[in-house]
């Protein structure tokens, strides 16, 4: 190896590094928050995917559709129900047309923990954004997939 490339290569494994650590401090920085209501981020974001739910809708957010936005197992996706059903934010009820389909609703409370985290991580995308630019999180989120999707094939 040339280097060029071991600089490369060592440079890359850093930046990977330091990327873990933000994750790790972004949830260190925002836990107090999310501690209060007793939730993570990643159940946050499954409470915005099933907001729009509705037990008479055909068009809800479907347990596959929870799997791929998060990256996560059908087992973690239960898991992460059981904890929100537990703490009151959600419900779970069968469809009366198709007894196999689960639908997952927020209950009221539920909506108002959702509203109140939201804007405390809305205001901080803005900050990250507008330091950024729009252009430069575009390349950042482009680049962060095609990462993934990189070490994803070469691990295979």
């Amino acid at each position: 190896m040339d280097k060029e490339f071991s600089t490369l290569k060592a440079q890359l494994v850093k930046s990977f590094f330091r990327l873990k650590h933000l994750v790790l401090d972004f949830h260190a920085d925002t836990g107090t928050k999310y501690e209060e209501v007793g939730i993570s981020i990643a159940e946050l974001e499954l409470m915005k995917e099933i907001r729009g739910n509705a037990l008479d809708s055909d068009s809800n957010t479907r347990i596959s559709d929870i799997q791929s936005l998060l990256c996560i197992s059908k087992a973690g996706v239960s898991r992460m129900l059981d904890v929100l059903e537990k703490k009151g934010y959600i419900a779970r009820d069968i469809d009366k047309n198709n007894r196999r389909t689960l639908i997952v609703t927020l209950t009221q409370s539920g909506r108002e923990v959702l509203s109140d985290l939201e804007k405390n991580t809305d205001q901080l995308f803005v900050n990250i954004i507008g330091q950024l630019g729009e252009s430069q999180t575009k390349q950042f989120v482009e680049l962060v997939n095609k990462f993934v999707d990189a070490t994803d094939d070469a691990l295979k």
